[in-house]
């Protein structure tokens, strides 16, 4: 059994952030406390005052500002967990997202993997292909199309899939450096190209022509 377990940093992260909003949920009930404390001292102040007691008058006065000071620490340790805890919540949110960013660069190195045993298997699949429509152009003219076609994939595959490879690989290393998406696109969600626009109506209408004879009468 190890004597030191390594501890998860998400869940060390969540802790201090759980600890830190208990926290402030207890200074801002003391911080509720305190101004209604506030209000009490002034309210107790302004009866001595009206009634002309000065020595309860002093014991008000000294208990609401020393409230009154109670409240301004209390709102400035407010203040500073707040600040701790938009901090907490940036650091969390960059972490997740440094790992989502991850794994979608696994994906894609996967991605990667998979096309270049694909195509290995094609390419040998195109060999065996071209060997027979090879044999058979002597035998039928119509099979030059189809041996012809099998060069081409022969040809153009494996360099077609070498500079897909590198162009899926440096998508990852942006996707890494936070300058790409950190999510993969869904298949389903490709663009579509729009609908040919249909044509407007004209706005005028033909009116057929009267023929008249009016320069062609003599007098």
């Amino acid at each position: 059994m190890a004597l030191f377990k390594s501890s998860n940093p998400e869940k060390v992260l969540q802790r201090d952030i759980d600890a830190a909003k208990a926290n402030r949920e207890r200074v801002s009930a003391r911080l509720a406390e305190c101004d209604q404390a506030v209000a009490r001292h002034a309210a107790s102040a302004k009866d001595c005052a009206l009634n002309g007691d000065d020595a309860g008058l002093d014991v008000a006065e000294n208990s609401l500002r020393s409230t009154q000071d109670r409240a301004v620490s209390l709102r400035g340790a407010l203040a500073e967990i707040d600040q701790q805890i938009a901090n907490l919540e940036r650091n969390k949110a960059d972490m997740l997202d440094r790992k989502l960013r991850a794994q979608t660069a696994a994906e894609i190195e996967l991605l990667a993997r998979k096309l270049t045993e694909t195509g290995a298997e094609f390419n040998r699949t195109a060999e065996r292909l071209s060997e027979q429509t090879r044999s058979a152009v002597p035998l039928v003219y119509e099979a030059l199309g189809l041996d012809n076609f099998t060069k081409l994939c022969l040809a153009e595959v494996p360099q077609a899939l070498d500079m897909v490879n590198k162009l899926l690989r440096a998508h990852a290393d942006a996707v890494v450096a936070g300058t790409a998406p950190a999510t993969l696109p869904r298949v389903d969600n490709q663009a579509q190209p729009p609908a040919p626009a249909q044509p407007e109506e004209p706005h005028f209408r033909y009116l057929p022509v009267k023929p008249t004879f009016k320069g062609l009468v003599t007098r």
